[in-house]
């Protein structure tokens, strides 16, 4: 196999941080970040996002390389939980983009499209606790996406939710809730 066809692949967390932002591009005082290791569990984060029709998108806001490529097969998964009330899920969408730093533009490289799970996640009220479920997802990228020194990447993940759907992201090493591994070609 030749150097040019050699992929690097890194994985991705996705958490929630209280009190760190970040602003890149379109997204200003930003607190949903992709992260490569956990974070210390002293730092304030929020465990998880309202997931009722709605877009979560968590940005790298690091340099990779000046010029690199996303090429081959995107793995990774998220967790939903029903919080407060029995809930239906219908289908989700994770989509991996790039934001430009000067113009702010954002543009979807590679999805799943919509998948339709049609899964119901039950509520305890009496202990307060609902399930939870994980999701995985594959991406087909052999089209090769270029990124340089004014993009970062992200992930864009978006949920049919029923009421009271969550989309989890705890900044937790023992349970991982939103995980990406992307092909990387440096």
């Amino acid at each position: 196999m030749g150097s040019d066809d050699m992929r690097y692949y890194e994985t991705f967390y996705g958490i929630n941080t209280d009190d760190w932002k970040e602003t890149f591009g379109s997204f200003v005082d930003h607190h949903k970040l992709l992260v490569k290791e956990y974070l210390s569990d002293g730092c304030l984060c929020q465990d998880a996002s309202v997931a009722s029709l709605t877009t979560n998108e968590f940005l790298y806001p690091r340099h990779i390389k000046k010029v690199y490529f996303i090429e081959g097969d995107i793995t990774g998964h998220i967790t939903l939980v029903a919080s407060s009330c029995s809930t239906t899920v219908p289908s989700y969408r994770v989509t991996v983009c790039k934001v430009n730093g000067d113009s702010g533009v954002k543009t979807e490289l590679f999805s799943t499209e919509w998948v339709e799970v049609n899964t119901e996640l039950g509520w305890d009220a009496a202990l307060s606790v609902g399930d939870e479920r994980v999701y995985p997802f594959w991406i087909n990228a052999w089209t090769k996406a270029k990124l340089s020194d004014k993009e970062r990447i992200y992930v864009k993940v978006e949920t049919s939710c029923s009421l009271c759907c969550d989309l989890w992201h705890s900044n937790d090493s023992t349970w991982e809730d939103l995980k990406v591994i992307l092909p990387l070609k440096l």
